[in-house]
């Protein structure tokens, strides 16, 4: 194969695996949010009399900033047209990364141990926030019991 076709090739072949790993996660997302915005409209609704509605528009903004990220259809942009902070900035920092031959490997690993701690952290700041709401809601309702 010619090094012109080849390189269209490469490129071709890498936008199809990007396009399948952001449908992937287009598809996680949706299976997340569905359950969550149906939770988040439910509680709106049993505080509808004494609160504005705002789980469940938190619940579409968090979908929105993700359809953002993964910004599915990136590859239809015109070469050179700048690039969003999305799934594509993500991924070609981390091909850079670990395509130096020097430091390749030692990235990968720090990369990796980087995304764990983000994902514990995110975890527990999640869990702590869901503890403080329950701890203000039973306040709340001491209060009101009194």
């Amino acid at each position: 194969m010619e090094p012109e076709s080849k390189r269209k090739a490469v490129s071709l072949v890498k936008s199809v695996a990007i396009l399948q790993l952001k449908l992937l996660l287009g598809a996680a997302r949706d299976l997340v949010l569905s359950p969550v915005t149906l939770a988040a409209a439910a509680i709106d609704l049993l505080r509808i009399r004494h609160h504005e509605p705002e789980y469940f528009r938190r619940a579409m903004k968090a979908g929105e900033r993700s359809e953002d990220w993964i910004d599915l259809w990136a590859a239809a942009r015109e070469p050179g047209e700048p690039s969003r902070e999305s799934v594509d900035l993500l991924l070609s920092h981390i091909e850079q990364a670990v395509r130096d031959p020097k430091t390749g490997k030692r990235r990968a690993r720090v990369l990796k141990r980087w995304a764990e701690r983000q994902v514990g952290a995110r975890s527990a700041e999640m869990l702590e926030r869901f503890k403080h709401r329950r701890d203000k809601k039973d306040d709340n309702s001491g209060v009101a019991q009194s």
